[in-house]
Formats: structure tokens, C-alpha cells, sequence
């Protein structure tokens, strides 16, 4: 049997802590990527299979405990598409775009998820975005903008701009999914760990396949090997599981908006351990940024509804 689903105030504190740790994972993938000369799928294919390695036997019990196997179609059609999604599609186009785009492109568009969960919310009476969280969300994407810039114009149409552009709709268009899934992940996974093993094995999979036929097989040195095996356990397999515990309470938009602070961040972490300065337009961006994120969270407890459609039995639909 699954638990209850964390209170808001403990999904928020969840929530910011994957972020961080998500934003953690750049510095450390540079290091990979330069440092250690890996090839950038390579690297994220056999990290999520890792991951997924990890997870599968604590998740089989719980599988096997609700016969996966005999669940509905659209609810294991759902988890496919999930994983697909998150753990091969994104990380391919996140790649692709960071090879040949500044990271400063790339970033102002991943601020952009948000805006694409609210259009696919917007149908749905429960998960649509209330007017203070889509002013939230206008002033989160305006410091995201600040603080990166716009740096478009000067960017030709190419397979990464393409790339990049597809970020924002797949992570956005996938949250509300995402959130579903969570919902009914007791009845139909097991809880959010199978949900969660059995999405990422199929996404890794399939990114490990891709990149085997892109860049050959793999091959790392052991410092190389330390940085997938840290970021396979604690990155990817624990933050993808508390993240998915997240979804259970926040609605889509809440989570998509709460996703962009791996962005504020990353600039962060850039400024304090890389000595990256930061100038005061940055910093105005930030600011902007971090209150559109609050005023997205804070807006259902404002209205007196601590938890907005947390019920975890809604079905998938």
C-alpha cells in the first residue's frame, strides 16, 4: 500500500531539494564532458539505465504486489510514453542544443516549460492556472528572459535550435501526464518508486540504444565511472523518485514553474563554486524569477486551498 501523499509545505521542501540537486548534476557533467572527453549521450545513456538498474529491485516487489501486467492499457501506454519522454527525448534534444548553442539559449528556453503546461492545463478545471499563478508564471518567464537575455536572433535555424525549441514543449507538454500518473500510481505501479523505475528503464533504454548506434559504445575512465555512478544513484534514481512523491500534491503548472529553479540554480551554483559573477541585470533576473516561483506555489494557500486536486485516487484521464 502506498501512503498518504506529502503535504504541500513537505512536497514544496521536497521539490526545491531535487532542483538543487538536478542543478548539482551540470556542474558535474561538465566535468564529464570536458574533463573526461566522454560523449555526451554515452554519458546520459548509461547513466538513466544505471539509474534504472537501481531501482528495478526495490521496485519489483511493488510491481508485482498491483500485477502491473494486468493494468490497463492506457495506464502502462501512459508510462511508456512518460518515459520516453523525460529519460530519452529530452535528454537527446538537451544535448543536442548544449553542442551547439550557448548555454545561455538554452536555459532562457527551458524557462519557458511553465508556459507550455498552462496551454495543455488549460481544458482541465482542477489543474488549470489560477490568474495569480499565471501572473507568476508572466514574471517568471520576464526574469528568465533578464537574466539570460535574448540571444535568439543571433542563432541561425540549425538541429540544435530545432533541438532546443522542442525542450520547453516536451518537459511542459509531459507534466501534466506526469502528474496523472503520480495520482493513480498506488493503484496501478505500486507507488511512485515502480512508476518511476518503470518509465526511466524505458526511456534509458532506449537513449542507450540511440547512442550506442550515434557514438559507438561507450567507454569511461574510472573517475568518469565515480561521476555516472553518483549521478545515477542520488541524481537520477532518488531525485526522479521524490519528484514523482512531488506530483501526488502539486498540480502540473505548480511542479513545471518549481522545475524552473534548476535553472536560477545553475546560476547560482555558477556564481558561488565556479566564480561566475553575477551583474546587477543577472541579479534582477534572478529576483524576478524567484518571485514568479512563489507567487505560483503561494497562490492556493493565499486562496485558503492547502492542497489543490491531491487526492491520489483521481484516475488517469
Amino acid at each position: 500500500m502506498m501512503g498518504p501523499a506529502p503535504s504541500r509545505p513537505v512536497a514544496i521542501a521536497l521539490g526545491v531539494l531535487v532542483t538543487f540537486l538536478w542543478a548539482t548534476s551540470v556542474v558535474l557533467i561538465r566535468l564529464g564532458l570536458t574533463e573526461e572527453d566522454v560523449q555526451p549521450l554515452g554519458f546520459a545513456g548509461v547513466r538513466f539505465t544505471l539509474a534504472a538498474i537501481l531501482l528495478l529491485p526495490l521496485a519489483l516487489p511493488r510491481l508485482r504486489a498491483v500485477r502491473v501486467w494486468t493494468a490497463d492499457r492506457r495506464s502502462l501506454l501512459g508510462a511508456v510514453i512518460y518515459g520516453l519522454l523525460m529519460f530519452c527525448v529530452a535528454q537527446v534534444g538537451f544535448y543536442i542544443a548544449l553542442g551547439d548553442l550557448s548555454a545561455a539559449t538554452v536555459g532562457l528556453l527551458m524557462g519557458l516549460a511553465p508556459v507550455v503546461t498552462a496551454l495543455v492545463t488549460m481544458r482541465s478545471r482542477q489543474e488549470r492556472a489560477s490568474l495569480l499563478q499565471v501572473l507568476g508564471i508572466v514574471v517568471l518567464v520576464g526574469g528568465v528572459v533578464v537574466y539570460f537575455g535574448l540571444e535568439l536572433s543571433a542563432v541561425g535555424l540549425s538541429v540544435a535550435l530545432v533541438a532546443a525549441i522542442s525542450i520547453p514543449f516536451v518537459v511542459g507538454g509531459s507534466a501534466r501526464l506526469g502528474r496523472y500518473l503520480a495520482l493513480d500510481a498506488g493503484r496501478v505501479f505500486g507507488g511512485p518508486l515502480g512508476l518511476t523505475a518503470l518509465a526511466m528503464t524505458v526511456g534509458s533504454l532506449v537513449l542507450l540504444g540511440l547512442a550506442i548506434v550515434i557514438e559507438g559504445v561507450p567507454t569511461f575512465s574510472p573517475r568518469a565511472w565515480l561521476l555516472i555512478i553518483w549521478l545515477a544513484a542520488v541524481n537520477t534514481a532518488l531525485t526522479y523518485t521524490l519528484w514523482t512523491q512531488t506530483q501526488r500534491t502539486l498540480r502540473a503548472v505548480e511542479s513545471s514553474v518549481l522545475a524552473d529553479l534548476t535553472v536560477i540554480l545553475i546560476a547560482l551554483l555558477g556564481w558561488v563554486v565556479l566564480g561566475e559573477a553575477l551583474d546587477p541585470l543577472q541579479i534582477v533576473g534572478l529576483v524576478l524569477a524567484v518571485a514568479g516561483v512563489f507567487l505560483v506555489q503561494l497562490a492556493p494557500v493565499l486562496r485558503g486551498k492547502q492542497s489543490a486536486g491531491a487526492d491520489p485516487q483521481v484516475p488517469l484521464g
